[in-house]
């Protein structure tokens, strides 16, 4: 059995069919044009983004040094947002003298562009167990 077709499905098809070509076109081309320039204007806001660690990404310290803090440098849509930064990890671990081990500090942010990323900071204190991980390999034998 056939569908019939509503008064606002007839009138839709109605002016589908009555559309000009040249009408046609300009819609298409402003689409195009309106997509280009809302990716030019996405580029221009976001160039000078960055989310980056202040200092070295490895941090080497002797038994009982005390870690002091770098922080990070985070620009968002050309504002700078670094006070937003919020220290997770084993931050709260490295308050005072530091003991032997491998240390974590995860830097995240509260903000639409960064949202999901996150910087980490490797804190080795002493000589611990699997060290080697996290240190740049040497050039070569002797």
């Amino acid at each position: 059995m056939a569908r019939r077709k509503s008064s606002a499905q007839k009138a839709a098809e109605s002016a589908v069919k009555k559309s000009h070509p040249v009408t046609v076109f300009l819609v298409i081309l402003f689409l195009i044009v309106g997509c280009v320039g809302g990716v030019f204007a996405s580029v221009q806001l976001t160039k000078n983004d960055c989310f980056e660690l202040k200092g070295e990404s490895v941090i080497q310290l002797d038994i009982g040094d005390t870690y002091t803090e770098q922080g990070v440098t985070i620009r968002s849509f050309g504002r700078d947002i670094s006070e937003k930064a919020v220290r997770g990890g084993d931050a709260d671990l490295l308050k005072g003298a530091a003991e032997e081990g491998i240390y974590q500090i995860v830097y995240t942010v509260s903000d639409i562009r960064w949202g999901d990323y996150q910087r980490v900071r490797v804190v080795i204190v002493g000589d611990p167990e699997g060290v080697e991980d996290y240190l740049p390999q040497s050039g070569g034998e002797a």
